[in-house]
């Protein structure tokens, strides 16, 4: 039997994308082995979002090579998107596919270990207008499944190489959505996390049917307990979508939503499509809409041209806002995008300064949005045993408002529905009470 090996750099939906690829193997009789052993095929899938992820990229790729010289070298992703010349300069590599054809890999395999001749299967993805329609119908941690919706973006940001490595914003099939949900939960599957590279983006292209429409449609499904939007644009969220979170139990309580830049003129140059003032407004609509809902975000600090000044009204908008957490980012200059040839580039000892007074500002924030809830009662699905951390014989969970709930109980808890009394807040995790068990029916699994 054949074998091959995996590695994954860079966000959840390269992740899902590996499943997919994984699907493919599987179907042909592969076995899955360990990226440190010896395989027949490697497959690294690789992240171009920073120069550094370049970097690491080409790290794996050579120690696939040098695992074993033999192996077929794979290489798919972003970074194989945007610079196929430079990976197969690398002695060694067979195939570069980027984020579009997937499905022709298996056939590649077999054309290279036929002729030992290296390809490039790099098409232009600006020209792709049609979403790569690849099926998980199963994940390794059983608790909380990803469905990729959408591929792409439109926003052209000037900090960010992304559509030119992943294309113009492409959505999913609705009924594809719909049967992938079915077949997920009928796997056991209690949460759907839904992804994509702009996710809120869902639906743009298509005709008269929207993100709020396709969560409607998710609602129906019955077994499914949860559904979760893996991040949004505060635009995205129109009156048909709060609608959405104000009344569909199966919402989670928990929104990310990256502000990217407190300061208005920070915002321009970043070419975000809204201001400071407008982003408040929102989160209190959302509010309205949705009692207690955590908002977490992403900040980039000491972008080109950042002044101290300007760093302040950030901190005091995001004080304001009160989010639930923040993920801090300095800025790094990315090769190919507006934002790297801006002449005001912001010293790094400033940046890690002002990173750590986020941090501080985003621990404040978590342990005050937790403490809310101390007391209350939660539904929290386990996603195994918090591995010998806290002692033995206690799981670990997201509340549906994501808390990291840590509880007495046994490993077989995994992905079941638990109600959780949270006892004691804190920063990265609470500490709760196991109350009851919602479904005490055996776990079907496909």
């Amino acid at each position: 039997m054949s074998s091959v090996a995996f590695y994954t750099l860079g966000c959840k939906v390269n992740f899902y994308d590996t499943e997919a690829i994984w699907q493919l193997f599987k179907n042909e009789g592969y076995e899955q082995v360990d990226f440190e052993q010896t395989a027949d095929v490697y497959l690294i899938n690789t992240c171009t979002v920073t120069n550094t992820g370049d970097k690491k990229s080409r790290q794996i790729i050579r120690r696939a090579i040098r695992r074993n010289p033999e192996a077929i070298i794979a290489v798919t992703g972003c970074y194989a998107q945007t610079s196929p010349a430079e990976i197969l300069d690398i002695p060694g590599v067979d195939l570069v596919i980027g984020n579009q054809d997937r499905e022709r890999i298996i056939p590649y395999v077999k054309q290279i270990s036929e002729s030992r001749q290296p390809i490039n299967a790099v098409r232009n993805i600006m020209k792709n207008r049609v979403f790569e329609e690849m099926d998980v119908p199963d994940f390794a941690d059983r608790t909380r499944a990803f469905l990729k919706i959408q591929d792409g973006c439109n926003n052209f940001c000037t900090f960010c190489i992304i559509p030119w490595s992943r294309g113009l914003s492409r959505s999913r099939d609705p009924k594809s959505i719909i049967t992938q949900a079915h077949q997920l939960v009928d796997a056991g599957y209690k949460e759907i996390v839904l992804t994509g590279i702009h996710t809120g983006g869902y639906g743009d292209d298509l005709d008269q049917y929207r993100l709020s429409d396709l969560l409607w449609d998710l609602d129906k499904v019955d077994g499914l307990e949860r559904i979760r939007i893996s991040s949004i644009e505060a635009s995205q969220i129109d009156e048909r979508m709060l609608e959405v979170l104000n009344k569909s139990s199966k919402m989670c309580r928990h929104l990310h939503i990256p502000l990217q830049a407190g300061d208005n003129t920070v915002l321009k140059r970043m070419r975000r499509k809204y201001t400071t003032e407008q982003f408040y407004d929102k989160m209190q609509l959302i509010r309205q809409a949705m009692p207690d809902v955590g908002i977490t975000t992403d900040v980039i600090v000491g972008f080109p041209g950042e002044t101290d000044e300007m760093f302040r009204n950030g901190y005091e908008l995001m004080k304001a806002i009160q989010f639930s957490e923040m993920h801090v980012f300095p800025y790094s200059q990315r090769n190919g995008t507006p934002a790297s040839r801006m002449v005001d580039q912001v010293d790094e000892d400033i940046k890690h300064a002002r990173v750590h007074e986020l941090i501080k500002l985003s621990e404040e924030m978590q342990l005050s949005y937790a403490q809310q809830f101390v007391g209350q009662v939660m539904d929290v699905i386990p996603e195994g045993s918090s591995k010998g951390v806290h002692g033995p014989g206690k799981v670990h969970g997201f509340s549906d408002n994501y808390l990291q709930m840590i509880f007495d109980g046994p490993d077989d808890l995994q992905g079941k529905l638990c109600r959780v009394k949270l006892t004691k807040a804190g920063v990265h995790e609470c500490e709760g009470q196991l109350v009851r068990v919602m479904d005490e029916q055996p776990e079907v699994l496909v």
